[in-house]
């Protein structure tokens, strides 16, 4: 089940809830019980990949890189 962060605008109160994707959106604030003040709050992923088998310039390598693929 999808984890989604809700954010009040009325009182700033940021919360995590597991919800099915068939579940209607939460509208209440659970701390100051505000009703239809929260709002999904979306945020990039972050995923780095390192290691073996992926591309220097993918994870910010720069001048100071020494690997064999930017010493090319």
């Amino acid at each position: 089940m999808p984890i989604y962060t809700y954010r009040c605008s009325k009182c700033g109160n940021t919360f995590d809830a597991s919800q099915s994707f068939s579940d209607d959106p939460l509208t209440d604030c659970p701390k100051c019980r505000t009703r239809d003040s929260l709002k999904k709050v979306f945020a990039p992923a972050a995923v780095v990949f390192k290691g073996p088998g992926f591309y220097c310039t993918d994870n910010g390598h720069g001048a100071a890189c020494n690997c064999s693929e930017c010493r090319k």
